[in-house]
């Protein structure tokens, strides 16, 4: 039974540790575009862009897996947007340069070695 909990427990915290790795990249594109970003709003972003992305994927993906998609993403782009107070546009910037962010931080890893298998 230990076992079990330590599992769950290392689980949950590599959940935790997780969910705030990749809110820097949210952060960092945030302060780009809007004056309110802080690292405690980016958590919130990520997090409930998150369960609102995969609400609508379990909703949607039952028909059309690409439309899911989609309008999963619109659905990050909207909480970027209420929680930075951004418009569409900014949002849409927002979650560009994330992606940037984490695909550079991604290269600088693999070049040294390190790849998401090892982390």
């Amino acid at each position: 039974m230990p076992h079990i909990l330590i599992g769950i427990l290392i689980f949950i915290l590599s959940l935790f540790i997780s969910w705030i790795i990749a809110s820097v990249p949210v952060w960092l594109s945030a302060k780009l575009f809007s004056s309110k970003a802080s690292l405690g709003k980016a958590l919130i972003a990520t997090f409930v862009g998150l369960l609102i992305f995969l609400i609508l994927d379990r909703l949607i993906s039952p028909f059309s897996h690409l439309i899911a998609l989609l309008v999963g993403f619109v659905g990050i782009l909207w909480i970027f947007k209420i929680v930075f107070d951004v418009g569409w546009l900014k949002s849409l910037g927002i979650a560009i340069v994330s992606l940037v962010i984490v695909i550079i931080i991604l290269t600088i890893l693999t070049a040294l070695g390190l790849s998401l298998a090892l982390l």
